[in-house]
C-alpha cells in the first residue's frame, strides 16, 4: 500500500488501525514535550496556546519515521522533519481527543465516497450520524501550511474544531424527551 488511495477494503481497514495505535503514543509525546509550556486540560479553548506553540517548533528537513497518515498521504508531509511530524501527530491526537469529548457517539470509520476521485477516500474519519470530521487531514494540512506564504493564524486550529463542533447534527427529538425538551432554557448568550 503506498497511499490512502490505493487501498482495497481489507488494507484501507487495516490502515486505519494502524493510525488508531499510534494515538496513544502520539499523545503521550506530545504530553512530554510540551510539559507544562501549554496547559493540556482538553478544551477547545487550550489549542490555541498549543497550535502557537507547535507552529514555533515546526522543522523543514528529512521526515525520516513518519506516521501512518502522512506516510500513505500523498506526499505533502515530506519537507517536515521527523520531530515535526511528530509533533503534529501528538497535536491530532489531543484533537481527536476535544472532538470526541464533545461527540461521544463518534466513531471511527474508513472514508469512502463512490466518487473515483474522492481525496479523502480511505482516510480515517470520525463520523456521528452525518457528521464527518478527519482529524489527521486537518492537522496535516495546517503544518504544511505553516511554510507557506500564508501561514495559518494562532487561533486557525481552535477555529476548526469550533466549526466541527458547531455543526454537529442534534438528535431528534423523541416522543419520550419531548416534554422535558421543550421545558429546557436555553442559554443566553453572552
Amino acid at each position: 500500500m503506498t497511499t490512502y488511495a490505493d487501498p482495497d477494503e481489507q488494507q484501507a481497514a487495516a490502515a486505519l488501525e494502524e493510525f488508531l495505535r499510534e494515538r496513544s503514543p502520539a499523545l503521550q509525546h506530545l504530553q512530554a514535550t510540551v510539559n507544562d509550556a501549554v496547559d493540556l486540560d482538553g478544551s477547545v479553548e487550550s489549542l490555541e496556546p498549543l497550535w502557537a506553540w507547535v507552529k514555533a517548533r515546526l522543522r523543514l528537513g528529512p521526515s525520516g519515521r513518519q506516521p501512518s497518515w502522512s506516510r500513505l498521504g500523498v506526499g505533502e508531509h515530506e519537507r517536515l522533519d521527523e520531530a515535526s511530524l511528530q509533533l503534529l501527530d501528538g497535536v491530532i491526537s489531543y484533537v481527536i481527543g476535544v472532538v470526541t469529548t464533545a461527540v461521544p457517539a463518534a466513531t471511527w470509520e474508513v472514508a469512502t465516497d463512490p466518487h473515483p476521485r474522492y481525496l479523502d477516500r480511505n482516510k480515517p474519519m470520525l463520523r456521528a450520524g452525518d457528521w464527518e470530521q478527519l482529524p489527521a487531514s486537518a492537522v496535516g494540512n495546517l503544518g504544511r501550511q505553516v511554510f507557506s506564504e500564508w501561514p495559518p493564524a494562532d487561533d486557525r486550529l481552535a477555529t476548526i474544531v469550533r466549526f466541527w463542533l458547531a455543526n454537529i447534527p442534534r438528535a431528534p427529538v423523541t416522543e419520550d424527551d419531548a416534554v422535558p425538551r421543550r421545558r429546557r432554557r436555553r442559554p443566553q448568550p453572552r
